[in-house]
């Protein structure tokens, strides 16, 4: 009954038009300047040590987590790559005779992570449960008595992910090593150093044991440097050191998060519409990641974020748990690809409160699929099947706005227009904002999907399409709620009503 309302209510919102954006949008003819996009540009990072809780095993593998995976190879034509890692990699311990799959040892009841993690050979079932996914495994680099346990971890998890496995990662974050990991005075060089050893090793040890040529390495690793205050240590100096002097690395990898250095300010949707609903923010925010990817261009690898998601430390409640979230994954994925980013790993773990779904019951709560996977699903959508996929930011004027032109090849296919101002969903009135393109070419008419959800608080009653993904219907399958949405194009001019906090994906034919 409520998705029935919801509907009536998306319906009757497009009759206000709100502000209006006067003068008609051209639309470039072709896109100039840019790069292909990968299909699976929408790919997952998931903490080592809740690896088991997504996946499940063979006797009892995670069917939510293998739909929601599917969904978003249906809608690209490619499975999106899984990443196994994050900070508890650098506490995980290999047993090869222990029994259980995973023991995780907490310091403090409630604590995001644990503090160390044991795991067996069992532990590797889970990668075989969510059918054709190709895998970056992490390894322990923090563990520094002898190289024979990374070693031993290296082969069994070669031999156990098999085909599966895309690539290794060699630590997580390690630029966080001194004073943590390592002595104070640990420095790039020492980094540079430990790391062409160790990984070394790992290609050693993985060659003896395993078939075919090695995979090679996601590196460095390094969350957005610039945010770790009085250190020497630089992306670009570590190369200038001889870091990977074997040349094992086959795709640069950084992390980032949003709002690091941002203190939070009650209440939490004024946080939301100044961090996450703001386009930017956004901007700024890949600023730096984007000059890195320059500079490292003559490397030759592919610039991905290994790992990411929206606030730092796990999230924040009413603030990446919420729909406004998925209205920032949207334009921050459509904004980092357009300047280079081929894949966005976006970072999962059990009550993680910026997490994409929760893939079981715990503390009462059943599993459930959050908002950010909606803006997960409109992305891939806005990539569809094409081989040859770019996209093309198209300037507005305000901070609470963006939108992009989705080319396939050099033909125009898509257009994807976020509202980005906030709407509580208590308030009774929602305005709408009109937008007016003028398109090369000749259309005739336009496909409309709506993301959309009774407010940017929201943590529920969110459709993309008219397609709900809850877990609650089907398991995270598709169920249709809605129908439909077409709009006609005039003279090559198509107008576009677009509520606040909504996003909107319109398909041209």
């Amino acid at each position: 009954m409520h998705f029935t309302k919801l509907s009536l209510l998306a319906a009757a919102i497009l009759l206000d038009t709100g502000n209006c954006q006067h003068h008609p949008l051209r639309i470039p003819p072709i896109p100039k300047n840019s790069s292909r996009v990968p299909n699976d540009l929408q790919s997952i990072s998931i903490e080592f040590a809740f690896f088991p809780d997504y996946a499940g095993n063979k006797s009892q593998p995670n069917h939510f987590t293998k739909n929601l995976l599917h969904n978003l190879k249906s809608i690209t034509g490619t499975a999106p790559k899984v990443r196994v890692g994050g900070t508890s990699q650098d506490h995980a311990t290999y047993y090869p005779d222990q029994k259980d799959n995973i023991q995780l040892i907490y310091q403090n009841p409630g604590d995001d992570q644990p503090i160390q993690i044991n795991y067996g050979p069992a532990f590797f079932e889970s990668y075989h449960t969510l059918g054709e996914i190709k895998y970056l495994h992490g390894l322990n680099m923090n563990q520094n008595t002898s190289t024979k346990q990374l070693e031993i971890a290296t082969v069994d998890a070669c031999k156990a992910i098999g085909s599966q496995l895309h690539l290794f990662e060699l630590g997580n974050e390690f630029n966080f090593a001194p004073g943590k990991y390592r002595a104070a005075n640990y420095s790039l060089i020492d980094y540079a150093n430990e790391w062409n050893t160790k990984s070394d090793v790992v290609k050693s040890a993985a060659e003896k044991a395993c078939p075919g040529s090695f995979p090679g390495f996601m590196a460095p690793s390094l969350v957005l440097l610039d945010f770790i205050v009085n250190t020497t240590w630089t992306a670009e100096g570590l190369y200038k050191l001889g870091y990977d002097r074997h040349n094992l690395t086959r795709e640069l990898c950084f992390h980032n998060y949003m709002g690091v250095r941002t203190t939070p300010g009650p209440p939490p949707q004024w946080d939301l519409q100044r961090t996450l609903m703001n386009h930017t923010s956004i901007v700024q925010n890949l600023q730096q990641q984007i000059q890195r990817s320059e500079n490292l261009a003559y490397l030759g690898l592919p610039y991905t974020l290994g790992e990411l998601n929206s606030i730092a430390n796990q999230g924040r409640d009413g603030e990446t748990n919420v729909f406004g979230d998925a209205l920032w994954l949207v334009d921050f994925s459509l904004w980092a690809a357009e300047h280079g980013m081929k894949r966005l790993h976006f970072h999962q773990g059990l009550k993680y409160r910026y997490a994409s779904w929760q893939p079981i019951a715990i503390e009462g709560a059943p599993p459930a699929t959050r908002p950010p996977y909606y803006g997960q699903i409109m992305v891939a959508s806005a990539i569809g099947h094409s081989r040859d996929t770019r996209i093309v930011n198209i300037p507005l004027a305000e901070d609470t706005e963006s939108a992009y032109a989705i080319y396939h090849g050099a033909r125009l296919s898509k257009l994807v227009i976020t509202n980005l101002r906030a709407f509580n969903q208590t308030s009774m009135h929602r305005p709408s904002r009109r937008y007016e393109f003028t398109l090369p070419g000749r259309y005739q008419s336009a496909k409309i999907e709506r993301l959309i959800g009774p407010g940017s608080d929201a943590v529920g009653n969110i459709t993309f399409g008219g397609i709900s993904y809850d877990h609650a219907l089907d398991e995270g399958k598709p169920v249709r709620l809605h129908a439909g949405e077409r709009s006609g194009i005039r003279h090559g001019e198509l107008t576009v009503h677009v509520p606040d906090s909504s996003a909107v994906l319109v398909t041209l034919e």
